[in-house]
């Protein structure tokens, strides 16, 4: 459950932005994570929705950038990085069996847009002055 977690937590975030932004509901997030076993993208778009249920990010596009992990090649010791999911990362230099070794377990809201409330004009536009056309 540390993903769900998480993801409150960005949502929440999201949320105090648009609160501190002034606005009213959030139309598109983007979404940096840390490459590793902790999230798929479907896990994480999952876990937004329904963290974002019945409130202004409801609906919210999400973007989301990975940070890539970095990886050691059995085979050759070739140290690369990769945003790949770990079960599909191979070495790019012989194509042999890696080792994550290190990645950045993270998950924050870099950017996010809003809608704000409309604006009342300071004029008011004058009704229009209808005439009777009848002559007495």
């Amino acid at each position: 459950m540390h993903e769900a977690a998480m993801m409150r937590g960005a949502v929440q975030e999201a949320l105090g932005q648009m609160s501190a932004a002034d606005g009213t509901r959030i139309t598109r997030v983007v979404l940096v994570l840390g490459a590793s076993g902790h999230f798929t993208e479907d896990v994480a778009r999952q876990h937004f929705a329904l963290n974002a249920l019945a409130t202004p990010a409801e609906n919210a596009v999400l973007e989301i950038e990975w940070l890539p992990a970095t990886y050691s090649c059995f085979a050759c010791l070739h140290t690369f990085a990769s945003v790949l999911p770990p079960e599909a990362v191979t070495c790019p230099a012989c194509g042999g069996v890696a080792l994550e070794i290190g990645h950045a377990d993270v998950c924050y809201i870099r950017e996010i847009e809003v809608e704000k409330p409309s604006v009342a004009s300071e004029f008011t536009v004058p009704a229009p002055l209808h005439v009777s056309g009848g002559q007495s």
